[in-house]
This record gives C-alpha cells, structure tokens and sequence, in this order.
C-alpha cells in the first residue's frame, strides 16, 4: 500500500512538472527539484504518463518540455523508451536537440537489433519526420542490407529525407554500392543534398569519386563550387599526372564568387602540404 501511494504521489508531481513547463511564470527553480526527484524515483509507473506528457509536449511546440520530460523517460525506462523519444525528436520544434539526439544514439548503440527492429519499419513509413529521424538513427546501427532501403529513400521527393540518406550512407565507408549511391546523388536537384555528398566523398577519400567531384566545379550554385574545392582538399596530395584535379582547383581559383575563391585557395595549399 504504501509503495503504491508512493507511486501516485509521483504521479501527482509528474502532473505538476508538466502543468509548470507549460507556465511561463513558474519558477524554474522549483521545476527542476521535481524532475531531479523524478530522475532519481526512475519508478515504472510513470513511463506511461511520462510518454503521454512527452507525446503532448511535442504536439503543443514546448521544446523545453520535451528536452524535460525527454530526460526523465530515457533515465527510467533506458533503451525501451527509444521509441517514444524518437518520435518527440523527429518533430522540429525550433531547438537543436544536441542532448535529445545524444541520448537516442546511446540508446540505440546499447542494443542495435532491438534498435533497427523499431528504426526499420518507421524508415519506410509514411511520416515523414518520423521517417527521417529513422534514416539518420539507421547509419549508427548500420548493416549492409540497408542499402536497398536507402537506394529507395534516395529518390525521395524530400530533400530533407535524400540529405538524411547521404548521412547515412557515409556510415557504410567505402562499401562500394554506397558510394556508387553517394556519386549518384550528385546529380540531386537539390544543392544541398549536393553540398551534403560531396562533405561525404571528400572523407572517403575515394580516387574513383574525383572525376565525379570535378564535374561540379561548373555547378550553378556557388556554395556547391566552394564545397568542390572542401572535398578536394581533403584528398591526399596530388600526383603531378593529376591535371585534371589540379586544373580544377586553379579555375575556382579564378571563381567569380569570392567564398569559392577562398576555399580554393585553402584547398591547394592543403594539397601542397599533404
């Protein structure tokens, strides 16, 4: 009797957390000694309440809440609650979720099969948000088998679901159809699901990528000219038969967009230098 009332006077204090951060008067003070007090119960009961509070946080646009009440559900109910926080982080509400995303990471790493057996099914659902939350969560628990889920999200209308997917795919390294994937959407219509892949292609640092990579030095968009120039210069240094490369570089050189200019600059003396 007494663990159970225990367990509904916590209810009560979770009920008044979430009507506090839904206050903009109340004192933040007190607020925290309630989630202190509820991080440190870590009591079962509550992760059904804490997941209808996070669920409502979310729907309201209270990203305060959600960082909250986010904490409280990952302290007590550790990796089974990677569900429900996925589905809170996927919403942008505003915030740069840095702890949120960190928190789903370790708990996806603390179990990988349980994780992809939650993450497959949303990666080719039809909530977009969900769906891309789901794409990005796959490359820290990736497996070969994905790529045919990726090739597919690939095309995609989203450009937010194809720049999620070039993350991704730079998690399977220089596995070959993923980085035949990454050279394919270089062609995006999207520049920044092109600057996205060339960031990609300039770690791998994959000699077969480089005329792929030069081609885009006559793209229309400067920022896609200056990140050519990036990816470049993270490639080791060139060989004095690499004219083409190197003739890319001089004419960004001469680029009529300074910010190109400067970044190709840069990459010729990290290539000197190499």
């Amino acid at each position: 009797m007494e663990d159970r009332r225990a367990a509904e006077d916590l209810t009560l204090r979770l009920d008044e957390l979430a009507a506090g951060l839904t206050d903009p008067d109340c004192d933040l003070d007190d607020l925290a000694d309630i989630e202190e007090e509820l991080v440190a119960a870590r009591r079962q009961e509550l992760i059904p309440y804490l997941e209808r509070h996070l669920a409502a946080a979310v729907e309201a646009g209270n990203w305060y809440a959600r960082h909250v009440l986010a904490r409280i559900l990952a302290e007590t109910a550790g990796r089974t609650s990677l569900a429900a926080l996925l589905r809170a982080f996927s919403r942008d509400l505003g915030d740069d979720q840095d702890s949120l995303s960190t928190t789903i990471y370790v708990l996806a790493q603390e179990d990988p099969t349980a994780a992809r057996d939650i993450l497959l099914p949303c990666a080719v659902g039809t909530d977009e948000d969900l769906r891309k939350a789901a794409i990005w969560l796959l490359g820290f628990v990736a497996e070969p088998a994905d790529l045919d889920l990726l090739a597919h999200a690939a095309q995609d209308s989203d450009e937010e679901i194809r720049s999620a997917v070039v993350g991704t795919l730079s998690s399977h390294k220089t596995e070959p159809a993923a980085v035949d994937l990454l050279l394919q959407l270089l062609d995006d219509p999207s520049p920044h699901v092109r600057i996205s892949v060339l960031s990609s292609l300039g770690f791998l640092q994959q000699p077969r990528t480089l005329r792929k990579i030069c081609l885009l030095a006559n793209d229309d968009d400067p920022r896609v000219r200056a990140w050519v120039a990036i990816a470049l210069g993270r490639f080791p240094a060139l060989e004095p038969a690499d004219l083409t490369t190197s003739a890319v570089l001089d004419q960004l050189a001469a680029d009529a967009d300074p910010y190109v200019r400067d970044h190709a600059a840069e990459a010729r003396q990290r290539t000197l230098r190499s």
